[in-house]
């Protein structure tokens, strides 16, 4: 089952998904998360978003948790630093502050 237990948050569909952060969404997919504030997970599987208004796309086993940190798909991507951002691919790293990593 799906659960919404942030203040004002939203999960729309899928399975075993949940947003727990204020203002947080989950569009659809597997076992997804929005945790932080303003967080947004819009589909695939077993994805997070921790931080203040982070956000991941899609694709499976992606992290934001950087505050304005984005993965916009692909697999076991992590965005850590703030405003940092994953692009696609897989096993790819945006660390620092402002980093961005392509998915080639």
């Amino acid at each position: 089952h799906n659960t919404a237990n942030g203040w004002y948050s939203s999960v729309s569909g899928g399975i075993v998904n949940e947003a727990k952060g204020r203002y947080s969404s989950v569009s659809g997919g597997l076992r997804n998360t929005a945790g932080g504030y303003f967080s947004s997970v819009s589909g695939g599987q077993d994805n997070v978003a921790s931080a203040t208004s982070a956000s991941v796309s899609g694709g499976k086993i992606n992290t934001a948790k950087g505050t304005y940190s984005s993965v916009l798909g692909g697999g076991y991507n992590t965005a850590k630093g703030r405003f940092s951002s994953v692009l696609g691919g897989t096993y790819k790293h945006a660390d620092g502050k402002y980093s961005s990593v392509p998915s080639i």
